[in-house]
């Protein structure tokens, strides 16, 4: 099977493949950002009806259960994996491209020890929240959701970790269809077969049931990725590989945690002063807003590799090409999705639930989009810190914008209710995403943003590009 995007295998050079160094041209990385943003829409509209499924299987205040243990469950699975998702991103096209494919090797056995240990440790620390006393003393079947949200968090941190080490090794169709596609759909037939038996759901047995599909859908990623790590040769690394392991893991563990987290931790903080329900509300536009992101997120799929290879050869033109032409794209899009929220917001929010659907909501959902647009408009800021060392720059960066953010949103919920909550996490996106740009244009002379585009020989592309949508 062709797992390269376009099936062009690596070894074969030309212009509408990798080079032999693996660099992509443009038109290349085009193609492959197209396959992938393909899958990342399919993707959304999947999990868009997979929520919408769930919440026809449940009640009011089930789905707002099940939402928050999902919410719980994806928070803890970001931490969980110790950032080993993202150091395989980093280190793995790095080291083929210069042909050390035993230290490649190394690098993903060390990253796949690491990743299984962190996924253990927290995993067990979901499970021990459901004794602590006094936390969920209102929910009868708080322990039992605390286990089943135990095991969807051990199913999301490493069906994250074998997208990711597939998507380092340029396997981009095989790293995304089993979690982006497969589960979603799979799940989506079981709640559908469930309510056509007009069989009602609690949310425990939809996080079960949800978790459940997810590992058997890695089953076979899972396999070939520890098979063809265990039969190839692989050398150990040497003590300065040792030594930046270490340094980049630290870094990379705390920005690729703290963004979605910000995202999870709104609706745990809204189920927390405003109950169940509206918990359940967030969370529905939140998946929803994610739409905005959806051509970006795609693009990044097949940008980041290609992003670590070139900067470590020294071709930072090319970085800088292919990064603000991803932020004009995802741009472009995302404005067409805001639109559409403004259009048929209400709509949207009434397939879930028609209660959603009020003004306050569509409001929430607005807002939501603001902020990820104008973080689209950034770029792929995140991921170009990520792979060029400034990790540990963006990582202070999140600590000091996510907890003033944190407790900005907390007292604006407190004051507006979902709006505050909304107004909250969407100023926090925004303020970090234009500060990470600043560090990037003055560490590293890149500018991922639109705005990057007319700062070089891009700016002829970019007008062209704009003058066609005029």
């Amino acid at each position: 099977m062709g797992d390269n995007i376009g099936d062009h295998k690596i070894s074969r050079a030309g212009p509408a493949g990798p080079a032999a160094d693996g660099r992509m041209s443009v038109g290349a990385l085009a193609k492959s950002g197209a396959v992938a943003g393909f899958i990342k829409l399919a993707s959304a509209g999947l999990s868009f009806f997979m929520f919408v499924a769930a919440a026809m299987m449940t009640d009011v205040r089930q789905f707002g259960l099940y939402s928050t243990a999902y919410a719980g469950a994806s928070l803890v699975s970001y931490f969980s994996l110790v950032g080993q998702h993202s150091t395989v991103m980093r280190f793995w096209p790095q080291y083929a491209g210069n042909n050390d494919l035993n230290s490649a090797n190394g690098l993903m056995a060390r990253a796949i020890l690491v990743a299984l240990a962190g996924l253990s440790v927290f995993s067990l620390l979901v499970m021990a929240v459901g004794f602590l006393p006094l936390i969920g003393r209102d929910v009868p079947e708080w322990r039992s959701l605390c286990a089943a949200a135990t095991v969807l968090a051990f199913a999301l941190g490493w069906s994250e970790f074998t997208s990711c080490a597939f998507r380092a090794k340029n396997k981009l169709v095989a790293g995304l269809l089993p979690r982006d596609i497969i589960w979603r759909a799979a799940t989506i037939a079981v709640f559908i077969a469930a309510h056509f038996m007009h069989a009602q759901m609690s949310a425990v047995a939809a996080t079960y049931l949800t978790a459940g599909l997810l590992l058997l859908s890695i089953v076979p990623q899972t396999v070939v990725l520890l098979r063809d790590t265990t039969r190839a040769r692989r050398g150990p690394l040497s003590e300065e590989q040792k030594d930046e392991f270490k340094t980049v893991t630290l870094g990379l563990w705390g920005v690729t945690a703290l963004p979605p987290a910000l995202g999870q931790a709104t609706t745990l903080l809204v189920a927390a002063i405003l109950g169940p329900e509206a918990a359940g509300a967030i969370f529905v536009a939140d998946r929803t807003m994610r739409l905005v992101v959806l051509a970006l997120n795609g693009i990044n799929q097949a940008l980041a590799p290609q992003i670590s290879n070139a900067f470590y050869r020294g071709d930072r033109s090319y970085v800088q090409r292919i990064t603000s032409l991803a932020a004009l794209g995802g741009f472009a899009i995302a404005l067409c999705v805001l639109a559409t929220f403004a259009i048929f917001g209400n709509l949207i929010l009434s397939i879930f639930d028609p209660a959603y659907a009020t003004p306050t909501m569509h409001a929430t959902l607005i807002i939501f989009g603001i902020g990820a647009t104008v973080g689209t408009a950034c770029g792929p800021t995140e991921i170009l810190l990520q792979l060029t060392g400034l990790q540990h720059a963006l990582f202070k960066l999140l600590i000091v914008v996510n907890t003033l953010g944190l407790g900005a949103t907390a007292a604006l919920t407190y004051l507006f209710g979902p709006i505050g909550a909304a107004l909250g996490i969407a100023g926090t996106i925004i303020i970090w995403c234009v500060i990470a740009v600043s560090i990037a244009r003055r560490r590293i002379g890149i500018n991922p943003s639109i705005f990057g585009l007319f700062t070089g020989k891009d700016e002829r592309v970019a007008r062209t590009f704009l003058r066609g949508r005029t």
